[in-house]
C-alpha cells in the first residue's frame, strides 16, 4: 500500500480542493463511496447539506468516475471525510481521508497494471 499525505492549504493560504486531489488519478471504473463528509459547496442533484448527509449515512452517496469529479467540482471545501474507491470485485483500491481541514491522506492499494492504481 502506498500512503501519501497532502496539506489541505497551500503556502499562499488557499485550499487544496478535492478536485485537485482527483487529478492525480486517471479515468477508472471504480465505485467511489462517500462514507463520511463535512464540507461546503453544492451537492449532487441540488441536495441540501442535510439531505446529502442523509445519503452519506444511508450508504447512498456512490459515484462513478465522472460522478465523483462532478461532486468534487461542486465543493468549495472538504473539511472532514472519507471517500473509498472500490474495484469491480468490491475490493478497496483507494481511500481519501480529509482530516479537520489540515491534510488529505491518500492510501492506494497495490493494483498492478490498473491505470488508476498509481498517482500521476
Amino acid at each position: 500500500m502506498l500512503v501519501e499525505t497532502i496539506p489541505m492549504w497551500t503556502e499562499r493560504g488557499t485550499p487544496v480542493l478535492l478536485r485537485e486531489i482527483l487529478t492525480r488519478f486517471q479515468s477508472n471504473d471504480w465505485r467511489w463511496h462517500v462514507e463520511e463528509f463535512d464540507g461546503i459547496g453544492r451537492f449532487p442533484g441540488g441536495l441540501t447539506w442535510t439531505e446529502f448527509q442523509a445519503e452519506v449515512e444511508n450508504g447512498a452517496a456512490v459515484f462513478d468516475w465522472d460522478g465523483i469529479q462532478q461532486f468534487a467540482d461542486g465543493l468549495d471545501q472538504m473539511i472532514d471525510g472519507r471517500i473509498v474507491a472500490t474495484d469491480v470485485n468490491g475490493a478497496i483500491a483507494l481511500t481519501i481521508e480529509a482530516r479537520d481541514s489540515t491534510e488529505y491522506e491518500i492510501a492506494i492499494a497495490s493494483v498492478p497494471g490498473h491505470p488508476a492504481g498509481t498517482p500521476h
